[in-house]
């Protein structure tokens, strides 16, 4: 009788553990559908020649380097699952190949175009917070914005 009673007890206490262990366990996200149209105004600080950030555009000196804003748009036409595909525009050059993909945890977005890296994190449905960087011989880009699907 005593074995049986602890036996029940401690099949209650791991049915109550693992009821408990569930209900803390968050739900597993979808992978983000990415495709759309999304524009962002990047901040930019820039050295030297960038595609698009030339010399002779609008910017303001910062010691020898250069600081910029731009307006981007990207249009992400495909995505398979994890992986996207599209291009990135602004003033200076249109239609920039961009190919992506989003991290395990439906959150972390990478993606590479002619020049340089992009990584980012999705905000909401809607909204994409990232950074863009590249190191080229005579040419350094870094910039960060907001990237907001149009709709």
């Amino acid at each position: 009788m005593k074995r049986s009673i602890l036996s029940f007890a401690f099949g209650a206490v791991l049915l109550l553990t693992g009821a408990a262990a569930a209900q803390t366990t968050p739900a597993a996200t979808a992978i983000p559908d990415l495709k759309g149209t999304w524009v962002g105004k990047g901040e930019s600080i820039v050295d030297g020649p960038a595609g698009h950030h030339p010399p002779g555009v609008t910017a303001k000196a910062a010691g020898t380097y250069r600081l910029r804003e731009e307006t981007f748009t990207v249009r992400i036409e495909g995505q398979e699952g994890r992986r996207v595909w599209g291009t990135i525009s602004s003033s200076q050059r249109v239609g920039e190949r961009l190919i992506g993909s989003v991290a395990a945890d439906n959150k972390a977005v990478y993606f590479v175009n002619g020049e340089g890296y992009i990584d980012g994190v999705v905000v909401d449905a809607n909204t994409m917070d990232v950074c863009y960087r590249h190191v080229l011989p005579g040419s350094a880009v870094v910039a960060c914005n907001q990237w907001v699907r149009q709709k």
